[in-house]
This record gives structure tokens, sequence and C-alpha cells, in this order.
């Protein structure tokens, strides 16, 4: 976070800073603009979340074989993997990409703050884009199930869309987790990402 590659660039800037030591002895306060810019590391992993399908335009921090890491939006940082950069493998491996260089992508997953993962290939794919046209109301599909509760069954669909088979609709009914069912589309809410069924 927060790498610098120039630091010329800083003349005349002003960036908000966190003092972190002080020395009476020496009459001097060390600060940092790294511990601040943690302080707006969550907000800015929501902000992303809500915002995943936009492009994003940062810089490189560094090159390892596997991938290209990236700053942006001020305070994140994220690997492009060697497979998800529109850049020939041989302009890669030759490293005609380099610290500083603007490069813009799409985050394709994210997994910690600490952890997100970029491509350069296009935004990702949600499945719920289509899901109300795949799945419409009183139609049939099969599903596993991966979760029991005391408030039903979570079964998937596909990858990326499960729905909730309400525990009203499994009076004398036993399934169990893994079992591949068969079930009645009730209606799908892609905004919240639900999907309510019935079993058939």
């Amino acid at each position: 976070m927060n790498k610098l590659h120039n630091f010329e660039s800083l003349v005349g800037k002003t960036v908000i800073v966190m003092p972190i030591t002080f020395s009476r002895e020496k009459e001097t306060i060390v600060v940092s603009c790294r511990e601040y810019l943690q302080t707006k590391v969550p907000q800015s992993i929501d902000d992303l979340r809500e915002n995943v399908k936009e492009s994003i335009t940062g810089f490189v921090t560094g090159t390892t074989a596997f991938g290209v890491f990236a700053e942006f939006n001020e305070c994140l940082t994220g690997l492009i993997p060697k497979n998800e950069l529109v850049h020939s493998k041989n302009d890669f491996d030759k490293r005609d990409i380099k610290a500083g260089d603007d490069i813009t992508f799409w985050v394709k997953d994210i997994i910690t703050h600490k952890k997100i993962i970029l491509t350069q290939t296009g935004p990702p794919i949600d499945p719920w884009d289509t899901a109300s046209e795949k799945y419409p109301p009183m139609s049939e599909a099969k599903g596993k199930v991966t979760k029991i509760t005391n408030y039903g069954a979570f079964v998937q669909l596909e990858k990326g869309i499960s729905g909730l088979i309400h525990k009203t609709q499994l009076k004398n009914v036993d399934i169990s987790k893994g079992e591949i069912v068969n079930v009645r589309i009730k209606g799908v809410n892609a905004v919240e990402k639900k999907v309510s069924m019935a079993l058939i």
C-alpha cells in the first residue's frame, strides 16, 4: 500500500498523516500516511463490492513470476495473475510492465482486504444478472442441497446461485446435505440474490 516510486512527487503535495512515534529528547515526531490509509480500507472494500463491474485504473507496484501487483483507490492493492493480463506472455516475461506504470483492470474476486484478485479480461460475470430469465416462476430445476437449517434447506442451482426451501415445504420429507433434488421455482429476487423454491 502507498508505495512511492518517485519521492520528488511529494514535494508541494498535501497529505494526511497520523503520528506513530514521538521523541521528546530528539524533538521529533514520526508520522505515517500509511496508517491513515489503513483506516480507509474497510469503507473502500465496501465501495468496491458495490461497484465491482466498473473498470479501475491504478498503477503497478511490482511484478513477480506469477503476476502483477497494482495499487488503486488510494489504499488498496491487488494481484493481476499472469493469465488475467491482456499483455502477451512474451511482453510479461520481458518485464515490459514496470513499477509505476498506469494499468487498467477489473476486480475479479475479493477474498480479504489483503487479498484482492484483479483481471484485465473484462468485468466479472454475475450469474444473478440472468437468473430471472433462467429460473422463471413455476419452472423446474435440479439442485444440490448444500445446507440444512432450522428454517429450511439451501439448494444450489448452479455455482453462485442458491435458494431456500422453507421448512414449511419440508414437512414429512427427509433430505440430506449433498442430495440432488428436483425443485419448482417460486420466485427470484436478483437484487437481494434470493430464490424461493419448493420440492417437487
